[in-house]
C-alpha cells in the first residue's frame, strides 16, 4: 500500500465516505470524511487511520468534515475512548480538525472535544488552509 497515494473507503452501496493519504511535507495524515457518518463507517476509518499510524508513524492529523453531512454522535464513545488513546500510543500528537459546514457535525465535534481530554492536542477550525498551517507550526 503506498500511502502517498489517496485511499478511499467505500459503502456497501460503493458511496465513497473516507479518503485518506500521507502528506510527506509535513509528514502528517490527511483524511476526508465524506457524506453522512454512522458509528460502523467511522470505525473503519479510524481502524485505517491506526493501520496507517502503525505503518508510518506520524504526530500530526488533518481530519477533515469539510463534506460530513448531519451528526457522527453514535461515534464519539468509540473515538474518544478507544480511537483516540490507541492513535496517541502510535505517537499522534497534533490533531487538526476541519468542522463541517452543519450544526450537526459541529456538535459531535464538540461532544468528541469534551470527552476526549488530554488525549493529544486537538484545535478546530473553519478553514482548512488555516489549519494546515497550524499543524505544520507544530510539525517542524
Amino acid at each position: 500500500m503506498d500511502l502517498l497515494e489517496k485511499k478511499e473507503l467505500r459503502k456497501a452501496n460503493g458511496d465513497v465516505f473516507f479518503e485518506a493519504h500521507l502528506v510527506p511535507s509535513g509528514p502528517y495524515l490527511y483524511v476526508n470524511w465524506v457524506g453522512i457518518q454512522t458509528l460502523e463507517t467511522v470505525v473503519m476509518g479510524g481502524n485505517y487511520i491506526l493501520s496507517i499510524l502503525r505503518q508510518t508513524p506520524c504526530q500530526g492529523l488533518l481530519n477533515s468534515n469539510r463534506e460530513v453531512i448531519g451528526p457522527w454522535d453514535a461515534a464519539v464513545q468509540y473515538l474518544a475512548h478507544k480511537w483516540a488513546p490507541a492513535a496517541q500510543a502510535l505517537g499522534l500528537r497534533w490533531m487538526a480538525h476541519v468542522l463541517s459546514p452543519g450544526i450537526y457535525g459541529q456538535r459531535s465535534f464538540q461532544q468528541f472535544k469534551q470527552q476526549l481530554g488530554s488525549t493529544f492536542t486537538l484545535k478546530s477550525f473553519e478553514d482548512q488552509e488555516i489549519a494546515e498551517e497550524w499543524l505544520l507550526l507544530r510539525l517542524t
